[in-house]
């Protein structure tokens, strides 16, 4: 063993000897596992191939094969490496030959037969497409700037402002999805970037923090609100972003003014969402809590040099510490963060969770099946927040 492999070997008690050969198979699984949760990717979405594209009357039709392309509902689908981007309807037909969809609209390149895409839930390409006025602005955290958006509806309610965290390898593009239901409410937005994104700085070893890193960003993002007069902020994660949110509104420093929580496939419980993975992986269950315990300990390297307390991220420990209402979108059939997370927070705080459980949807794909629905239940919320209580 190399000198790595026989510290983590010892944290969890294996012995030397007869069983060495096991451990270190078990061992480098566990590290493997570890630094996929924390390690930064920009294309963890959905892989697919454009097989063709066809004309059919005033409509070009392409077909897809790959994962996730037969999903109810409209995508986008990114190609080039990002640099291409276009907007896909409905699925028209779907069989061995792959699955057909209209292609809508064409914003950036040209799609062609043979070419490796991505089907991304996120819709829209920038808040002007919105119809809001939009502003770039950069907004100082403990790292460095980071870059943001600042969306403000017409008729915006001066002091109401949301904070909008895109999920784990997504861009911020992703959250914009969110932003129209509160510029509905009069709510003013700010979209973020943060650590280890394209536009912010790296984060600590250059890696996640699961989101209990990203939320010191969320909190200097809600800072920056309060600097340009926000008195009540919403916040709105997505996936890790979620996880983030939850930090924030529990444990963060301006945790006062936080009048309620908007989350989609939240990470609620990022113990068992690394059991579920390894599990995933027919990996053995000791994989898993080897991982865990690697991280917690910072043995493998995360974005927080301490380590990452695995039982502070859990439904219990964020339903004790709750005390603003939360909406929670999530899904039966998201694959990769289960709803169970979502349902045990709900369980825990039935007094401040609304859990609206949709039965189709890929993980933060919830709006792409049936926007209407998701937006106006998004408004309702927002709307109806109270203010939040003073908290001294």
């Amino acid at each position: 063993m190399e000198d790595w492999q026989r510290n983590a070997a010892r944290a969890l008690g294996f012995a030397a000897g007869a069983a060495a050969v096991g451990a270190v198979g078990v061992v480098a699984g566990g590290v493997a596992l570890a630094r996929m949760a924390v390690t930064p990717e920009q294309e963890a979405e959905s892989p697919v191939t454009v097989v063709g594209l066809q004309r059919e009357g005033t409509a070009t039709l392409v077909r897809l094969r790959g994962v996730d392309c037969d999903l109810p509902g409209r995508y986008s689908l990114v190609f080039d490496r990002g640099a291409g981007h276009a907007r896909l309807g409905p699925v028209l037909a779907s069989g061995r030959d792959g699955t057909i969809r209209e292609l809508l609209r064409v914003d950036r390149g040209e799609p062609r037969a043979g070419m490796p895409a991505r089907l991304t839930g996120w819709w829209y390409t920038s808040p002007d497409e919105l119809g809001y006025a939009a502003e770039r602005i950069a907004y100082p955290t403990e790292l460095g700037d980071a870059e943001a958006w600042i969306v403000r509806p017409a008729r915006a309610r001066k002091k109401r402002w949301a904070v909008h965290v895109h999920g784990r390898g997504a861009p911020p593009e992703e959250a914009l999805r969110g932003v129209a239901p509160l510029a509905r409410a009069g709510i003013t937005s700010l979209v973020i970037t943060y650590r280890n994104d394209p536009g912010a700085p790296s984060g600590v070893n250059g890696r996640y923090g699961v989101g209990v890193s990203e939320a010191r960003d969320v909190d200097a993002a809600i800072a920056e609100a309060r600097r340009r007069g926000a008195q009540r902020v919403t916040l709105f994660g997505w996936s890790m972003g979620g996880t983030a949110a939850l930090v924030t509104a529990t444990r963060g420093a301006h945790r006062d003014v936080i009048d309620g929580v908007i989350l989609d496939s939240p990470a609620v419980d990022w113990s068992e969402l690394l059991r579920y993975h390894a599990a995933g992986r027919r990996a053995p269950r000791l994989v898993a809590e080897l991982g865990i315990r690697l991280l917690w300990q910072g043995r493998v390297r995360g974005g927080e040099d301490g380590g990452i307390a695995f039982d502070s991220l859990n439904a219990a420990a964020f339903g004790r510490e709750l005390r603003v209402p939360v909406l929670i979108h999530a899904s039966e059939q998201d694959t990769f963060v289960p709803c169970s997370g979502a349902q045990r927070l709900a369980e825990e705080r039935p007094d401040l969770v609304q859990l609206r459980l949709q039965r189709h949807g890929e993980h933060v794909k919830l709006w792409n099946v049936d926007p209407e629905p998701w937006e106006r239940v998004t408004e309702q919320f927002a709307r109806a927040l109270p203010r939040p209580a003073w908290r001294g």
